[in-house]
Parts: C-alpha cells; structure tokens; sequence
C-alpha cells in the first residue's frame, strides 16, 4: 500500500463528502449520541469532526500505528486505538453508533467486520458508512480518457475491492441490519470542476502510475487539457452511502 498517497486522497474526498456527512449525521441525529467509533479512521479526520459535534466520547480505531501517530500530532486530545475491526476491543453494546468512510473499500471480509461493529453496538446503533466508491460504474466524457482502470488496477494489487460501492445495500442487509437506507453521495464534475480538479487529479495519478503505463498516461494528460480548452470535459464517479440499524434484541 501506498499510505502517504491514499492519506492524500483520502483528504481531498473529506472536503467534498462534508454535505453528505452533515446529511447523514442530521438522519440518525448524531448530534445527541454519547459514544460513537469510526473503525477504519487512518489519520482521523471523522473523528476528529465528531469530537466538535457531540458532547461525548468519539473514538478512532485503524490497524496502521504511523496514521494513528500523525492524527494524534495534530489533534492532542483525540481518543485513538490502535486494533483490528474484526476483533474490537471493547465490550459489547459500548457504542450509541458506528460511522466509517471509505473503510469497506480496504476491508477483506466485509460480513466478518459487520458482525463485529454489531456486537459494539446498541440495540438500535446505527451503523453508518458515508462513503464507499465503486470506479467500475465511473462514466467519462469523452470516453477516451478513462484512468480509472489504472486506480482500480492499483487498487486489485493492493487486496481492496475497487467495486465495493454497488455492493453496500447487499452487505447491510447480509448482516440483518434494518432500517436500511442507501443511496448516491457523488456528483457530476462538469467542465468547471474538471478544470479546477485536473491538477491535483494527475498528481494522484501519476504517483500511482507504474513507470511502464507513463507513455500511455502522458497522452491522455495531454489529451484531457485539449479538451478542458475545448469546453468539452465531464465524468461521475459513484459513491454510495448506506445506513443501518441494529435490530432490537
């Protein structure tokens, strides 16, 4: 894996999900809740977030120590725990909801992890992922720039599943959750936020890149700014959100 790469990333897809988040957090009424975990929280930016929303106990978890360090150097007083989700380290029904984003993309066995967020959770927790994309389903205008096969060849490589968005209302049903809701959280990039997005986009994708597609990279580069001046650039990318609840017991 190439972490300070995906922390990059991973950044950028914050800022543009924030509408959802709010949306989301405003649906199960988060703002009222005691204890919340983000499993899957790299350098913490949603725990870090909730920490200013509820007055509560927030609680970041992720299996990669050096995220954990870096989120805990820029925010002393954030509550991280360095674990597996699929061996919690917390007693059973500890928290009122569980929130992740772009979690499931990493996750190997995504039923096994749901069964432990569960046992976290109270009856009645919600379970809620605001964020989980599927580039398969990516659509390019014009068609001829497609880069999205190299992300999700990189992704294949690196054991995540590049498709996991389509998959997410199968998954919470699965794992008998109830009150289940889903639905898309990505928009259209039409030709303005094409255009302000391109740079930033190919510094992605050319550290990703693999010296030996670089030609072939290069001249799509070259084709996508041909017509970002030409006024004729658009592509979507889905990403799906989905949530949940715990059945009463």
């Amino acid at each position: 894996m190439k972490p300070f790469l995906w922390e990059f990333q991973y950044r950028r897809q914050f800022e543009w999900l924030k509408n959802t988040r709010d949306f989301l957090y405003g649906k199960v009424r988060l703002g009222l809740q005691k204890r919340v975990l983000e499993p899957g929280c790299s350098i913490a930016l949603i725990t870090e977030e909730l920490s200013e929303k509820i007055d509560g106990m927030v609680v970041g978890l992720d299996k990669d120590f050096n995220a954990l360090f870096s989120a805990k150097k820029r925010g002393k007083k954030l509550s991280l725990v360095c674990g597996d989700v699929y061996y919690l380290p917390f007693k059973k029904e500890t928290f009122d909801s569980v929130v992740f984003q772009f979690f499931l993309l990493w996750v190997k066995d995504s039923l096994s992890a749901f069964e432990e967020m569960k046992r976290v959770a109270i009856p009645t927790g919600w379970i809620i992922s605001t964020a989980e994309p599927d580039y398969g389903g990516r659509i390019d205008f014009p068609h001829t720039i497609n880069y999205s096969s190299f992300i999700v060849k990189s992704l294949l490589e690196e054991g995540a599943d590049p498709f996991v968005g389509r998959k997410l209302e199968y998954i919470y049903r699965k794992s008998s959750l109830v009150n289940i809701q889903w639905g898309l959280t990505s928009v259209p990039f039409g030709i303005e936020l094409a255009g302000k997005n391109f740079e930033k986009e190919w510094s992605f994708i050319e550290k990703l890149a693999k010296s030996e597609i670089s030609a072939e990279l290069k001249r799509m580069k070259t084709m996508e700014r041909k017509f970002l001046k030409e006024g004729k650039r658009s592509y979507f990318m889905p990403v799906f959100y989905c949530i949940g609840r715990k059945k009463m017991t």
